[in-house]
């Protein structure tokens, strides 16, 4: 579940549609949470689902660490990727500010987290760019990633959190917050070689869903 200050708002012809701030978010808030209403797929149920769900699947979903399809209920789903993310992941189904976002700010993600199984070209004008985003990316910058989120993480019990209430897990988050529990690495959500692939793919081609490849043991 997306932040209830938040809205999506059409960016530009290049980039499409996105999700932008509609009131100040400080640093810390709980941007985006894995709630009920989301719907997780395993590799399985997703390849059985009839071919015309693929391309939706493939486009808006992404890949935990255990190669599951993790498809967003609502506007979470057009979260566009920045090299220089307004949110960064607190470990799987928890993503927080990691800056202060004014009205009107888009609000981004990481998508080289996501275990992407192809490379895309980068179009967020952020002067960070890399240019193209990976799933290997988590490899190279994961412990940049994990200092940002533990920075960020000092403010999270001092800042209204009205997306707790729909966590699916508010006590885990809580612990985090509170510097009961060290949050794991980003590196350890790295789904493996078996699904991240070096592929360059056409921006109007799915991603999460190419070559449908499937993790070892599954």
């Amino acid at each position: 579940m997306i932040h209830p200050d938040t809205e999506m708002r059409f960016i530009s012809t290049e980039i499409g549609f996105g999700v932008v701030a509609t009131r100040f978010i400080p640093r810390g808030t709980l941007i985006w949470t894995l709630c009920q209403f989301d719907r997780i797929y395993s590799q399985t149920e997703a390849a059985s689902l009839p071919a015309a769900y693929h391309d939706v699947l493939g486009r808006y979903a992404y890949l935990d660490v255990d190669a599951n399809y993790v498809l967003c209920w609502d506007a979470g789903r057009y979260i566009n990727h920045s090299c220089d993310p307004a949110m960064l992941g607190v470990d799987r189904g928890f993503e927080i500010a990691v800056r202060d976002l004014q009205p009107g700010d888009p609000v981004t993600c990481e998508y080289g987290s996501l275990n992407l199984t192809g490379k895309l070209i980068c179009r967020c004008q952020s002067p960070l760019c890399r240019g193209t985003i990976g799933g290997s990316d988590v490899l190279r910058l994961g412990t940049e990633w994990d200092a940002r989120v533990e920075k960020a993480l000092e403010f999270a019990s001092k800042v209204p959190q009205p997306l707790l209430a729909f966590s699916a897990n508010a006590k885990l988050f809580n612990e985090y917050a509170n510097g009961l529990k060290s949050i794991p690495s980003y590196l350890e959500h790295y789904a493996g070689p078996d699904i991240v692939g070096d592929t360059m793919l056409d921006s109007g081609q799915p991603w999460s869903m190419a070559g449908q490849v499937l993790k070892k043991g599954v």
